[in-house]
């Protein structure tokens, strides 16, 4: 505990410095006026934890889970070039009204092994975000990763737009796919001109999601 001696100086200092009262609104000075011991009080708190870290709440990317969907096993290699084709006849057997450049040039040579079936999971994105914070939250590993094989299963599973875990709305939904030459892409599917209009871009792509899309994972936890 100070000394009364020490007090007497911290007490002069101030005055020789008085002048920086001067940055105090007339109603916070009127109030310090009128309440000096609480204003010394909050004096005493504040040079006492001058030091402390002021740590501010992080506010979450992802929300809960908005969708879960089971993937079934399959038992045949999924030729990405044999299932995304553009095509919003009656007779599609998934209509599909666009795909971008950059996802005919990175996956439609792609092939992948039959899948074991698993469940992948729907959130919805709370703020805008690129997609290195995103895949930081879903977490290190395989879980935030999933294939062409889940991703048009999900798409299968609502081949007319119908109502389901794939948002309908024009928001997007986002997808963490290896390309054909293994590299990480975020693949983006949105429902639009009659059919699903499928793209992808870079996972350091500048460009934000808009809060209000939904990120699929196979991690039923995040970071």
């Amino acid at each position: 505990m100070a000394t009364k001696q020490k007090i007497s100086v911290v007490a002069a200092r101030l005055t020789e410095f008085q002048e920086e009262f001067l940055n105090l609104p007339t109603e916070d000075a009127q109030w310090a006026i009128m309440n000096g011991k609480e204003a010394a009080k909050l004096f005493v708190d504040a040079v006492i934890n001058r030091t402390k870290t002021v740590v501010q709440a992080v506010v979450a990317i992802l929300g809960e889970i908005t969708a879960t969907l089971s993937i079934p096993a399959t038992t045949k290699k999924f030729v990405a070039e044999d299932n995304f084709k553009v095509d919003t006849s009656q007779k599609a057997k998934v209509k599909i009204s666009y795909l971008g450049d950059n996802f005919k040039a990175w996956f439609l040579g792609k092939m992948e092994e039959p899948f074991l079936g698993g469940i992948i999971y729907g959130r919805k994105l709370k703020k805008n975000s690129v997609d290195g914070p995103i895949l930081a939250e879903l977490g290190s590993g395989d879980g935030a990763e999933t294939t062409l094989t889940e991703l048009y299963a999900a798409m299968a599973a609502q081949p007319n737009g119908e109502s389901g875990g794939l948002l309908t709305n024009s928001w997007a939904n986002v997808f963490y796919i290896k390309d054909v030459n293994g590299t990480l892409r975020a693949v983006h599917v949105r429902w639009g001109g009659g059919g699903w209009g499928v793209g992808a871009r870079s996972v350091g792509d500048p460009g934000e999601w808009d809060a209000g899309g939904q990120v699929f994972s196979r991690n039923s936890s995040v970071a």
